[in-house]
């Protein structure tokens, strides 16, 4: 069944979702800067098991609902015309606040004397490489979304490019965040055809006939193939440390991480979708709650891009004995939550900046 806001035509679920997403991305933050601000070693988040958790699913979780959404985009577009207004559209939607932030960073960085002018020359290749690499998510719904399009209107879907796709992933470069966007597409096209097959999945595969009974079912699985699997799950399971190519590596070793993180994030998908979805048919009972996390999921964007604002000056280094204080990270989340959402308030109000923030 599908769960609206009262009053409107929105799906509530994915904005629950999002919310829920983007509050693990924050708390995320807050515990690898926690071991940074503490000198403990450039990678020591990484052994921290509550950071596994959250990154074991987040991001594939976003990304899934992205291509979710897609598929409305691209049905909606019927003629040529149509289709090269929304794909521009979408471009420039994304491309806007990499570009600008991270010349807002370069400022900042060259008024701290943390960057040393060089040239003109100079400056615009540094830049376009720092461009290229901020925001690496926003690029993975970019190159997701430009693919997708281009299979499905100039080659119908083929399966069989598709395939040739994924096997390309495994022989082309990682640098600039490209191991990571490999690592989400998947989850992007299974949203993207989950969307598609929505009257099938709805009419055939979750019939009225025991729906709830069948949905718990689903939530035992899943919850249970989820932190079955996550018990596996190390630091070696960082698609950020191991990449996602096979060239200079042992092949059977990358192909085996490469597909155990990817099912460890499937699984977990489903299980927090699953468990999201039916805590809604209680939601008198936390109506506040839902409301608020919906909130926080209609503007998960410009709190992702704005974050690092106050998260300058709400992170450092909190650790007892080499880990976290982890009471004290969801602390620095909820006024990061909060200090992000001002501002994405403010400049979503002035026209001509909204665009930066996702509005």
């Amino acid at each position: 069944m599908v769960n609206r806001k009262e009053g409107t035509g929105r799906d509530i679920l994915p904005d629950i979702l999002k919310g829920f997403g983007i509050t693990l991305v924050v708390l995320g933050h807050c515990i690898q800067e926690s071991y940074n601000g503490a000198d403990l070693g450039g990678n020591a988040f990484f052994d921290d098991r509550l950071y596994q958790f959250i990154y074991s699913f987040h991001m594939p979780l976003f990304m899934l609902i992205s291509g979710y959404y897609a598929w409305n985009s691209v049905q909606r577009a019927k003629t040529t015309q149509e289709r090269r207004k929304m794909i521009k559209r979408k471009c420039l939607y994304l491309i806007t606040p990499i570009v600008v932030w991270r010349f807002l960073d370069f400022l900042y960085w060259y008024t701290t004397g943390e960057y040393v002018y060089r040239g003109a020359g100079a400056f615009l290749l540094e830049f376009l490489i720092a461009v290229l690499a901020n925001f690496w998510f926003l690029w993975a719904v970019l190159y997701s979304f430009v693919l997708v399009c281009l299979m499905h209107y100039c080659f119908h879907d083929s399966i069989w490019l598709y395939a040739l796709v994924f096997l390309a992933m495994f022989f082309t470069p990682d640098g600039l965040g490209l191991m990571a966007c490999k690592f989400v597409f998947p989850y992007y096209l299974i949203g993207f055809y989950v969307n598609k097959n929505k009257k099938f999945l709805l009419e055939r595969a979750l019939s009225p006939e025991n729906e709830r009974r069948r949905k718990w079912c689903a939530l035992f699985v899943s919850g249970l193939m989820f932190f079955g699997l996550f018990s596996f799950y190390n630091a070696d399971s960082f698609v950020y440390l191991t990449g996602y190519k096979l060239i200079g590596k042992d092949y059977g070793v990358q192909l085996w991480i490469d597909f155990c993180r990817f099912l460890v994030g499937l699984c977990g998908i489903v299980f927090w979708s699953l468990l999201w979805g039916l805590l809604l048919q209680f939601r008198r009972q936390w109506a506040y709650g839902a409301t608020l996390l919906a909130y926080l999921g209609s503007r998960s964007m410009g709190i992702y891009v704005v974050a690092g604002i106050p998260a300058k000056f709400l992170t450092f280094g909190l650790t007892e004995n080499g880990s976290p204080v982890y009471g004290i990270n969801l602390v620095q989340t909820v006024f990061i939550l909060f200090w992000s959402l001002v501002i994405v308030g403010v400049l979503g109000r002035i026209k001509g900046v909204r665009m930066i923030v996702g509005q």
